[in-house]
């Protein structure tokens, strides 16, 4: 039995990743270095700012990293309407009005997290949340889920997370979480190698099913067999 949700944010609760990809390109030229050709989604979602800039710009100065790290979380924040991934809003609620304990693991920076919340028509549902200036590793290190996990005082392994990277799938599942990817079909088979349990590309079949007096969590309804067990804090 589960005892917590967890939800990424960019790609699993708001399609920022045309903004992401965005702000790194504009960065690549401006200081001329090629984009990468392989690896991208690896290379510019998922992780935090720091670490992104490490390796994107490396051949560039400290300082200017610094400024450039300092640009990503004003951009960021910059944003005033995020749109939201399809379905992702009414399931949080759903999972809310449930009473399932929910907890959001990101990347980003408060600021950006704020724009989200904003957004919703609802109350923030989430009763833990992890930003990048919270941890030292920033994912695929486990660090983050596990900082969650505690906050929580629930057992990584019971714990449910959605994610759309695969840096975000090799954190959450590094730290024992079953874990449901969030993307499209290409990215697929490199989410389930990360160590993803099941792929969805969004959430409109996923719903909170109630049940002789249990509640499952399930990311695609139709496929019953994928119904994930759901303990309460009623």
């Amino acid at each position: 039995m589960f005892e917590a949700v967890i939800f990424d944010m960019d790609g699993v609760i708001i399609d920022s990743k045309e903004h992401v990809e965005k702000f790194w390109l504009q960065k690549l030229e401006q200081y001329n270095i090629d984009p990468p050709t392989e690896n991208r989604e690896l290379k510019f979602h998922g992780r935090p700012a720091r670490p992104t800039v490490n390796d994107l710009f490396a051949e560039l100065p400290e300082e200017t990293r610094e400024k450039i790290i300092t640009e990503c979380a004003e951009y960021d924040a910059s944003v005033t309407n995020y749109k939201m991934i399809s379905g992702a809003e009414s399931f949080i609620k759903e999972c809310f009005d449930a009473d399932i304990r929910i907890g959001l693991v990101t990347s980003a920076l408060p600021g950006k997290v704020n724009r989200m919340l904003e957004g919703l028509s609802f109350p923030s549902p989430f009763e833990v949340m992890v930003t990048a200036d919270q941890v030292t590793n920033g994912k695929p290190d486990p660090e983050c889920y596990l900082k969650a996990a505690d906050k929580l005082n629930i057992n990584p392994k019971k714990i449910v997370v959605f994610e759309d990277s695969i840096a975000g799938v090799k954190a959450a599942a590094g730290a024992g979480a079953t874990v449901v990817g969030v993307n499209d079909n290409h990215l697929a088979q490199p989410l389930l190698a990360a160590g993803a349990n099941k792929i969805i590309q969004d959430f409109t079949s996923a719903a909170v099913q109630h049940k002789d007096g249990e509640i499952f969590v399930v990311p695609n309804k139709h496929e019953d067999r994928n119904r994930l067990l759901l303990q309460t804090h009623r």
